[in-house]
């Protein structure tokens, strides 16, 4: 291995560790409680090594935003690929939302703003939602074989339903009552499925 590829690995290694960090103490301490300078403290670096990978909190949080949706996305895929009933995919869909907000409440506070992890930017937002390529608007599609803006539409309305949901419950509920909102939670979603046939 040379000199340049040992130097990507170090420095893909120390991006990686920063973004750990913060989902971290953000786990433990929740996200108002994360700093460049924190964070440069538990993994024994100075803050300013750490600006030279991210160079705010924000692009930091921005980062984090991006390896939720884009893990989300990736999940998608496997569901569409894996069922052949649209009605089964969207259900499924929503169950790997509700899982992935339970099992990394830190990666979904910082994709929707919650809990003191705001990001200012919206880039990332315009890009999990655009239509193209997107394995959920396919799926409703199917299901609603109309004009592409009436399926853009209840795309939309989608959105709202299970991010949505997912985030009022995050924000009014203690942690403990998260078992007994997911199958209400569920129980919107096949109604919501049922009304777009």
């Amino acid at each position: 291995m040379g000199i340049v590829e040992r130097r990507e690995r170090l420095r893909n290694q120390v991006r990686s560790d920063i973004v750990k960090t913060a989902k971290e103490i953000a786990r433990e301490e929740g996200w108002t409680a994360v700093s460049i300078r924190k964070i440069a403290e538990v993994i024994e670096y100075s803050p300013p090594i750490l600006y030279e990978y991210f160079e705010s909190k924000d692009k930091l949080l921005e980062a984090i935003r991006v390896e939720g949706f884009d893990f989300l996305q990736a999940e998608f895929i496997k569901i569409k690929t894996h069922f052949r009933n649209p009605e089964k995919q969207l259900s499924e869909v929503a169950r790997c939302i509700w899982v992935f907000s339970v099992e990394n409440p830190e990666i979904f506070q910082v994709m929707f703003n919650l809990e003191g992890a705001y990001c200012d930017s919206k880039r990332v937002y315009s890009h999990a939602m655009n239509i193209r390529d997107n394995p959920v608007w396919e799926m409703i599609a199917v299901l609603r074989p109309k004009s592409g803006e009436m399926v853009t539409k209840t795309y939309y309305e989608w959105w709202c339903l299970t991010y949505g949901f997912i985030s009022i419950t995050m924000t009014t509920q203690p942690r403990y009552a998260f078992a007994q909102a997911e199958p209400i939670y569920m129980e919107g979603v096949r109604r919501f499925i049922k009304s777009i046939m």
